[in-house]
């Protein structure tokens, strides 16, 4: 894979992840949480182009998540009803539009729960130039989830940071959280820890690295004076 695909994937790992995290609880609010199991969820039948990356299994903030990718005929504007219909025709529970993840550049992001098997089921749709649509496809497993350790981070945290998370995935480590800091104060932080760290500073903005690996950061004002921040580490060759 390319590393422009790897920091995508890294990326949609991420999306996935939070999409998780929000509903680490899936039983708490949902209507029918005590109804009996039905059958398992299946994703809706589609006219698959291309499968544009193999199946892979993530963790994202402990919780495991099966990820697939593939490019579809279908236009995203049918595609968004096409999924919400095929959660709720398959007794998941699709929580309101205002409690569903938001996500740009004309994309669409819907989720829904299974609370019996503890599965979050997550589709991104974004959609191509000649009106065809890339689908990413989680399955977050609540029920296996584990505590996060950080102690393997890669990277130092800024004192003031909250909202941690952990991904992993197959040659990447992502991890991103707030801070109550300017843009300046992030990169000045991380440059003096990474260099402390051994990493170099690479000729473009935010990227480092080291022996055997990259590193690239990212940030962008969020809500009441925060900042979200994220650190996608990444394997390459010597």
């Amino acid at each position: 894979m390319s590393r422009a695909g790897r920091v995508a994937g890294a990326a949609l790992c991420l999306m996935l992840g939070l999409s998780a995290r929000a509903h680490a609880s899936p039983d708490a609010g949902v209507p029918d949480a005590g109804a009996p199991a039905g059958p398992r969820f299946a994703w809706p039948q589609l006219q698959v182009l291309a499968h544009v990356e193999s199946s892979d299994i993530v963790e994202a903030g402990g919780i495991p998540v099966a990820l697939r990718a593939v490019h579809v005929k279908e236009n995203i504007r049918d595609l968004v009803q096409r999924f919400a219909d095929a959660f709720r025709d398959g007794g998941l529970y699709v929580p309101p539009g205002k409690e569903q993840a938001q996500y740009a550049n004309n994309a669409a992001m819907l989720t829904a729960l299974d609370p019996k098997r503890r599965i979050t089921y997550t589709v991104v749709m974004m959609p191509q130039p000649d009106g065809t649509t890339t689908l990413y496809l989680g399955e977050a497993n609540h029920a296996l989830a584990r505590p996060q350790d950080a102690s393997g981070d890669f990277a130092p945290l800024p004192p003031q940071a909250s909202g941690v998370l952990h991904v992993n995935a197959e040659g990447s480590r992502t991890l991103t959280f707030q801070a109550p800091l300017t843009g300046p104060q992030v990169e000045a932080f991380y440059e003096a820890a990474l260099t402390k760290a051994g990493w170099k500073r690479g000729d473009e903005p935010g990227v480092y690295s080291r022996p055997g690996a990259e590193l690239r950061l990212t940030h962008q004002p969020s809500k009441d004076g925060q900042r979200d921040v994220v650190l996608i580490q990444q394997q390459r060759a010597r």
